[in-house]
């Protein structure tokens, strides 16, 4: 090439590179694309109001959405439209952008065109092979797209799967150019907690503006982690060790517990008590790795998780007992057989996917009790398909009973099922007793022999058929080869002709589930760690509206507590203060019809019901206030005659008022008159060992019974007696009157009006008892009525309650 070409070519080079320079110093458009322009887009003017922004905005993307619009430019003339409208809709960004041109709405660059600023926002110019060909890349990867979540999605999936699994959730934009610099991040973390069971979503801030008001975002770029449908904020550094520790910490904090040789056997053992399987996982790591936490989150509600260090001297009685490699990863599931591991899986590199198949095959006991209704419906699902068998074999079972013969020998017979339509079961009827009520006949309720019941849910809710066996489980030999024999009789003809039964089943109680009170004080724990960590994300203004129900909650207490201690006395106390100057008839009573009433349960104490339900006591209540009592439950129960019934009941109503707190005393009354025979009956056992009845103590019945009060445990079988003491007064009327029977003839000595060691005196007829006097047979009521609750009283057990005519 000739010298002055040359020189002439390098002139040339230097010169184009001068004009591609001016032309962007001068703004001078070389790009074929044109500059965004958001009011261009919408069609409207740069003094148009929201109202004909908003309305210009529907018109196009009803025309343009990507659903209705089948031309290929449609998706891309769509996201313009909805950039446009995010921009002219904020009156902020609105503003600098009429001011400085930022497609972000933000002071930058005057008046560049859009490619040229995409490059001067990081404070340099990126020129390549491609300068000629400015197309603007999205800040959303590609990677992004299969993440996406929308509003429903998320309320739908992403929160109830929330309580199995964590969701890490990435809040970015089409034209957020920082979230250019956590993409590379983001993928990696995806990539290695995916896998492990990381839930993984990804929000576009153009599209889901309802999504983001829900979880109060109100930036990009932004990262959150959602567990139990819960919002946490990341706050830290966007780098991969940061974002898989806020995975951890997302997780609650006890999964695993730590087992050692001093309670691998005590760990084990627990089965019993929270009625699942548990899993050893054996590790070398002394911390648990993230795996291991997931997966024992995921099966929480299945099976309890404990963690074994390897190479340890505290956990080498272990590794020997089950003949573990300490450099090998193993998990075990033990079920009811402690010495011996139901299922195992062990190698270097154990995947989730592996671990997932040993724990969903193994996520009940061989024999499980049927503790809540969940249970059950997994247990025992209703039949979906037509040809989809699922059985149940249900032993029923005492309590007192547990692990004995019969239950060893029904878990043994159920380890030996191979069929996946079989599954096996126990329940205490003690625990569930009107589930048991409704499948075993009037005779057998209540017996101690268990029972056997074969059922299948029907497509109906609750309802069930199902077949007794007559002959009851005893775990013998025969009864196993009867049950065998009864099971393979049901596979082979099936259900039509084989269930004899039907019945609908109410709901089973949960047993697992906490006290009241302890739910409350989890609630609170957990709404006040809501908030402590809420005032940190949130700003003064989103949390105004909790700081002022706080502080109207305080305004109303201390109302409260001002007007109660200046304000006049109440009902209650003015009645109190009558009550202590003269012996008034103060306590309310409601004689319920022995007709109406079956239920005790109603004593509650409000302002507008200040009274003491009392219920007499017949034949038509007495199985349901006495026989079928809850357990826990007392019927606190005063004898009384025709003569004394008005005035025993008020003064018994008066001394147990103070204790009617107690949901589970329920009071009733005894009329003397019509069922005396059965006071003297349940008596019986209430006598003194040592006293020994003649013949003539046989035709005895002046004994007087007036003022008993029998605390009646139907459940557990035993009362407690309150005798009353009299006054010297009547006590020695009580001796003239006893001692002029004995001369008639018509008493009987030492019978009637012997000393008992709770009443050492002779007590009057009811009949020679004035008013004031019959009131005085309860006398220090309320004192014994503290020690009931105390649990002080001597107990009289029976071993049957005596029948009521």
């Amino acid at each position: 090439m000739l010298p002055g070409l040359e020189s002439f070519g390098y002139r040339m080079a230097a010169f184009g590179r001068l004009l591609v320079i001016l032309a962007f110093l001068l703004n001078i458009p070389l790009l074929h694309g044109v500059e965004f322009d958001p009011y261009k887009l919408l069609g409207v003017s740069r003094t148009a109001n929201q109202a004909e922004i908003k309305k210009a905005y529907k018109q196009l993307a009803r025309e343009w959405h990507p659903d209705k619009n089948k031309d290929p430019k449609a998706e891309d003339h769509f996201i313009q439209i909805s950039k446009s409208y995010e921009i002219l809709s904020n009156e902020e960004r609105r503003l600098n952008f009429d001011k400085y041109g930022d497609v972000d709405g933000q002071p930058g660059n005057l008046k560049q065109p859009h490619h040229f600023r995409s490059f001067h926002k990081y404070d340099s110019f990126f020129f390549d092979e491609s300068i000629f060909n400015f197309e603007f890349n999205s800040a959303r990867d590609s990677l992004d797209d299969k993440y996406l979540l929308h509003f429903s999605q998320y309320m739908n999936e992403v929160v109830p799967d929330s309580h199995k699994k964590p969701y890490l959730i990435k809040v970015t934009s089409d034209w957020c150019f920082s979230c250019i610099h956590i993409e590379p991040i983001w993928k990696e973390v995806v990539q290695e907690l995916e896998p492990l069971g990381v839930g993984i979503g990804v929000i576009d801030s153009g599209y889901e503006r309802h999504l983001l008001n829900h979880l109060r975002v109100y930036q990009h770029p932004t990262i959150v982690g959602v567990v139990n449908g819960r919002v946490s904020f990341f706050k830290n550094v966007v780098v991969r060790e940061n974002l898989r520790q806020f995975v951890e910490n997302l997780l609650p904090t006890k999964l695993l517990d730590q087992v050692t040789n001093k309670n691998y056997v005590q760990f084990l053992s627990a089965w019993e008590d929270d009625n699942k399987p548990h899993a050893l996982i054996f590790h070398q790591k002394p911390v648990v790795p993230l795996l291991y936490k997931l997966t024992a989150f995921q099966f929480k509600d299945y099976i309890t998780f404990g963690y074994v260090e390897t190479g340890k001297e505290k956990t080498e009685e272990i590794l020997t007992n089950y003949n573990i490699n300490s450099y090998t990863s193993t998990i075990m599931i033990f079920k009811e057989n402690i010495h011996k591991a139901s299922d195992v899986i062990q190698g270097k590199g154990i995947k989730k996917q592996m671990i997932d198949e040993l724990i969903s095959s193994n996520k009940f006991l061989v024999a499980p009790r049927l503790a809540n209704q969940r249970l059950f419906q997994e247990l025992c699902p209703v039949k979906q398909y037509r040809r989809q068998k699922r059985y149940c074999v249900l032993l029923i079972i005492g309590e007192v009973q547990k692990l004995q013969t019969p239950y060893n020998s029904f878990v043994s017979f159920a380890s030996a099922n191979a069929k996946e339509s079989l599954r096996f079961a126990y329940i205490y009827p003690e625990r569930q007793q009107a589930f048991v009520n409704a499948l075993l006949p009037p005779a057998l309720r209540g017996s101690p022999t268990p029972n056997i019941v074969i059922l299948q849910q029907s497509t109906i809710p609750m309802k069930v058929f199902y077949k007794l066996l007559e002959s009851g489980w005893n775990g013998s030999e025969e009864d196993k080869v009867q049950l065998f024999t009864e099971v393979n009789q049901l596979l082979e003809v099936g259900h039509h002709t084989f269930f004899s039964h039907e019945a609908v089943l109410p709901e089973l109680n949960d047993e697992f589930a906490p006290m009241f009170l302890v739910r409350w004080l989890y609630a609170v724990t957990d709404y006040a760690s809501q908030i402590w960590k809420s005032g940190f994300t949130h700003n003064w203004r989103e949390m105004m509206p909790l700081i002022s129900l706080l502080f109207s909650v305080i305004f109303i207490l201390l109302g409260a507590f001002i007007i109660q201690a200046f304000g006049e006395p109440n009902e209650l106390e003015r009645k109190s203060e009558s009550e202590e100057k003269e012996e008034p008839e103060t306590a309310k009573v409601q004689d319920v019809s022995k007709k109406q009433q079956s239920n005790t349960s109603s004593n509650t104490r409000s302002a507008e019901q200040v009274f003491v339900e009392v219920t007499e006591l017949t034949y038509v209540n007495y199985t349901s206030n006495l026989m079928r009592l809850m357990p826990g439950n007392i019927n606190v129960l005063v004898a009384v005659t025709d003569a004394t019934k008005n005035t025993l009941i008020q003064r018994f109503a008066h001394e147990v008022y103070p204790v009617t707190w107690n949901k589970s005393l329920h009071f009733s009354f005894l009329n003397l008159s019509k069922h005396r025979r059965w006071m003297e009956d349940l008596l019986e056992y209430a006598q003194d060992p040592a006293r020994i009845s003649n013949a003539q103590d046989e035709n005895c019945h002046n004994q007087n019974y007036t003022g008993y009060v029998l605390a009646l445990n139907g459940h557990r079988k035993y009362f407690c007696l309150f005798k009353p003491k009299l006054s010297n007064e009547i006590e020695n009327r009580g001796a003239l009157s006893s001692s002029e029977t004995k001369q008639d003839g018509s008493g009987c000595e030492g019978a009637a009006n012997a000393p008992e060691p709770d009443s050492p005196h002779p007590q009057p007829s009811s009949s020679n008892l004035s008013i004031k006097q019959t009131k005085q047979l309860l006398n220090r009521l309320n004192l014994w009525m503290d020690r009931l609750l105390e649990g002080i009283l001597q107990r009289y057990y029976v071993p049957f309650w005596p029948e009521l005519h």
